[in-house]
């Protein structure tokens, strides 16, 4: 398929999809304005809305689109997990993010720490993103107020925190200081510590497969990239649209019937997606279906 049909395509989906973007639980050090971005850009499934917490971002820049160095990150996550990792790393890197799971990066420089939790980042809607770039302690609080968050090098995460996934980050040239010149790409990443629930029991959503075949074909580069997450995250916030419409008006177990491409695997994406939906949308949802079962009733 030629570029300029790629491109049409995606225009025609990018037209299909319904714009509500997503509330945001953020603690931030030193994020860049492209990740800002993220969260007020309107073409993230979304119409801009206030995030809940911009702890140090009040005087932040809000320009640019998703940083290429992200999603150059993110590659580079992917395929050192892909290679120089156990077997199956990378679809549980993918498949714990897209199901909520949290995800522990130690490093001794703060900065890795920040580049790799913003790379994957990119691969949750922004409602779902609960990051806090660097914390000096784990603090019990911490298993459900954040989702992605950095620390020290060996951070004392407790066993009974069981839903986790640990790396550590080393440089392998430990003579480069310069924040400028830190990049992922002269790092060394380690699993650590892997979820007691890895779901090696299943078949794996389909989103994770998207994710991994995007993210390991070298012929996708950084620009193709960035629009094909952004479509691919449109395309399931649009699920967890329908999934959270059918809620108010079926039961539970008929939910999923009405999802187009969502079969018994996909069923905790798209129900952990659901709450990342904001309130400004759920209210909407409420008031017409309250309008819709008023006009019957007349």
């Amino acid at each position: 398929m030629c570029i300029a049909s790629v491109s049409s395509s995606v225009a025609i989906q990018n037209e299909k999809i319904l714009r509500e973007e997503m509330p945001l639980i953020i603690e931030i050090q030193n994020i860049p304005p492209s990740f800002m971005m993220r969260v007020h850009e309107k073409n993230e499934s979304a119409l801009a809305t206030e995030p809940d917490d911009f702890e140090g971002c009040e005087n932040e820049t809000i320009k640019g689109k998703v940083s290429m160095a992200q999603l150059a990150n993110l590659k580079i996550i992917a395929t050192q997990l892909n290679t120089c990792s156990e077997p199956g790393d990378l679809d549980l890197l993918i498949r714990h993010i897209v199901t909520g799971g949290q995800v522990v990066v130690e490093s001794r420089e703060k900065e890795y720490c920040r580049q790799f939790l913003l790379a994957i980042s990119n691969l949750l809607p922004i409602g779902c993103i609960k990051l806090a770039t660097y914390k000096e302690q784990y603090l019990p609080e911490y298993s459900s107020r954040f989702n992605l968050i950095g620390g020290p090098h060996n951070m004392d995460i407790p066993l009974e925190v069981s839903d986790v996934m640990v790396f550590r980050v080393s440089p392998r040239d430990v003579s480069i200081v310069d924040i400028e010149q830190m990049s992922l790409v002269n790092c060394v990443i380690e699993v650590r510590r892997r979820p007691e629930n890895d779901g090696s029991n299943g078949p794996l959503p389909r989103i994770v497969n998207r994710y991994r075949d995007l993210l390991l074909d070298s012929d996708v580069t950084d620009t193709i990239l960035e629009t094909a997450l952004r479509t691919t995250r449109e395309g399931w916030m649009l699920k967890a649209k329908i999934c959270y419409q059918m809620t108010k008006q079926l039961s539970h177990p008929q939910v999923f019937e009405h999802i187009t491409g969502c079969g018994v695997e996909d069923q905790q994406v798209v129900s952990y997606w659901t709450a990342g939906l904001s309130n400004a949308y759920k209210l909407h949802v409420l008031t017409s279906i309250q309008q819709s079962q008023t006009s019957t009733a007349r």
